[in-house]
């Protein structure tokens, strides 16, 4: 309904603290990363929370129920944190977390929580966060159902418009079981770019195919840098008798 007469709406200027309601029983320490769960209440980070920022204040809510405490929260800006493995080659690279204390490079199973803005020094970053700007973005290719044995060379399925940091890659098999893979007839897997492979699977007895409307991560990516303009293609390999049926292939980059 469209308005009728004026109205005031709350303006907020300072645009670097928020302020959020914390569960019940828990209590966050200065500096802590901060997550939501899934009731929507702030809590020490855990793997795969939304990122909502870094704790400005201690609050201890240990005797309290859900709400009966709130948490002032650092959501934009520069901290320096350590982030154990880092040195200068790292720089504007993805971090993520495993908890609220823990930083990381790897992405698989961890939150997303910003940029290495610089390296200060071994083991030292300035992390850049900004919880709202989603920077994990997801680019996605649907290979169709191959006939059995036949293959793709190199097929272009996402062009980058600036650098970026390949963070992770998957298959998802699209509703049918693959069939006739095994150690003698294998189905790869593999994307590259310019810059050389970034990821390959191989499936076989070992390591099948995902079932059905399911997904599987590849194991590791191995080349995560990629420039302005690179252009990133898939190539599959089946054997003789090995035939995935239709999938699609998700990477994720930031």
């Amino acid at each position: 309904m469209a308005l009728t007469a004026n109205r005031e709406v709350d303006h907020y200027i300072d645009q670097e603290l928020r302020s959020f309601q914390v569960g019940a029983a828990l209590h966050i320490f200065k500096g802590a990363l901060i997550g939501l769960a899934a009731d929507g209440y702030a809590r020490p980070l855990t793997a795969g929370d939304p990122f909502v920022g870094i704790a400005y204040e201690e609050v201890d809510n240990s005797g309290g129920a859900d709400g009966a405490a709130s948490a002032r929260v650092y959501t934009l800006g520069d901290f320096g944190v350590t982030l154990v493995g880092a040195t200068v080659a790292d720089v504007c690279r993805p971090v993520f977390a495993s908890g609220d204390d823990v930083l990381t490079f790897a992405a698989a199973g961890h939150t997303f929580v910003g940029i290495a803005q610089d390296v200060v020094a071994n083991n030292s970053v300035i992390l850049r966060i900004d919880p709202g700007s989603g920077a994990v973005k997801t680019a996605a290719h649907a290979v169709e159902d191959l006939s059995t044995g036949s293959d793709i060379s190199a097929r272009a399925m996402h062009a980058f418009s600036c650098d970026a940091w390949i963070v992770g890659a998957r298959v998802v098999n699209q509703a049918t079981a693959a069939s006739g893979i095994d150690d003698s007839n294998t189905c790869v897997v593999a994307l590259a770019t310019g810059a050389g492979a970034v990821a390959s699977e191989t499936f076989d007895s070992t390591t099948p195919f995902p079932a059905a409307n399911t997904a599987l991560d590849f194991t590791s990516v191995s080349q995560a840098h990629v420039g302005a303009g690179s252009v990133m293609t898939i190539a599959v390999t089946n054997g003789t008798t090995a035939n995935p049926g239709p999938f699609m292939v998700e990477v994720d980059y930031v």
